[in-house]
């Protein structure tokens, strides 16, 4: 089933380009937004970010999904 929840924390996290700055706009600990995206992951068996140093980066996997969760939240806020 869809979480639209950890759809969100995935969209945020790949805007900000990192969980801590996610956090901080999200007002939540790194460990619930990890392992919300992390459960994500497993659910559908992709991987959407890859460390590189102490980077996170969208995955080829990650990069097609961002626009379709974009979309997504997008025409949510034109219910709004």
């Amino acid at each position: 089933m869809l979480n639209y929840r950890q759809l969100h924390y995935f969209w945020v996290v790949a805007k900000t380009g990192s969980i801590v700055r996610a956090c901080e706009q999200l007002n939540l600990t790194p460990q619930t937004i990890s392992g919300q995206i992390s459960l994500l992951e497993q659910t559908y068996g992709i991987e959407l970010f890859q460390r590189v140093g102490r980077q996170l980066e969208l995955t080829e996997a990650g990069r097609q999904t961002l626009p379709f969760v974009e979309q997504m939240f997008q025409l949510g806020a034109n219910w709004s």
